[in-house]
C-alpha cells in the first residue's frame, strides 16, 4: 500500500471503524459464521475459502486440533491471501483464551476494509486484500490479549496502568 493511500485510510479510520461495525451486527443478526465469510468475499475470499473457513472455524470452536485443516487450506493453490492468513493465525496456539476467539477475531478484523468509504474504496483490489489480511492478524491479536490486558489493569489499577511514570 502506498504512503498516500496509507494517509488516506487513516483519515477514513473512524467511519472503517463504524461501517464495519455496523455490518458486523448485520451479521451476526443471520446466527451464522457463514455470514461473516461471505461478507469477506468482498477482499477476496472465494466460495471455496468461505467453506474451509468455516469449517476451520468450527474446529476452533470444539477446541480442537486445527493443524490438518490449516495445513491444507494454505497448501490450496487456489486459496485466498486472507484465507491463507486465516489458516496460519489458527495454527498458533493463543497464549490465553482460546481459538474460537482468534478466528472471530481475525474474521471480523478483516471488516476493516469492508465497506464503501472514499479512501477503502479508492484502494486497489490488492491493496485491499493486503489491508484485510493485517486486520485479520490485528483483530485476532485484539481478541486473545484482552483478557489478560483488562485483568492486568484491574490488577494494578488503572491510574497505574495509564501513568506515565516508569
Amino acid at each position: 500500500m502506498s504512503t498516500s493511500s496509507a494517509q488516506d485510510v487513516s483519515r477514513e479510520a473512524g467511519e472503517l471503524f463504524r461501517s464495519g461495525s455496523e455490518r458486523v451486527f448485520d451479521d451476526v443478526a443471520q446466527r451464522r459464521l457463514r455470514y461473516h465469510l461471505l461478507r469477506l468475499t468482498t477482499v477476496g475470499l472465494t466460495e471455496t475459502d468461505v467453506e474451509d473457513l468455516r469449517e476451520l472455524g468450527r474446529l476452533a470452536f470444539e477446541d480442537v486440533d486445527v493443524t490438518d485443516k490449516s495445513t491444507r487450506i494454505k497448501q490450496r493453490a487456489d486459496a485466498s491471501a486472507l484465507a491463507v492468513a486465516i489458516a496460519d493465525i489458527l495454527e498458533q496456539p493463543p497464549n490465553r483464551g482460546s481459538r474460537a476467539r482468534v478466528m472471530v477475531g481475525a474474521v471480523l478484523g478483516a471488516y476493516a476494509v469492508v465497506g464503501g468509504t472514499a479512501a477503502a474504496g479508492g484502494m486497489t483490489r490488492q491493496d485491499r486484500s493486503a489491508a484485510a489480511v493485517l486486520g485479520a492478524v490485528g483483530g485476532a491479536l485484539a481478541a486473545s490479549t484482552i483478557p489478560t490486558v483488562l485483568d492486568r489493569i484491574d490488577h494494578v489499577g488503572l491510574s497505574e496502568y495509564l501513568s506515565m511514570q516508569d
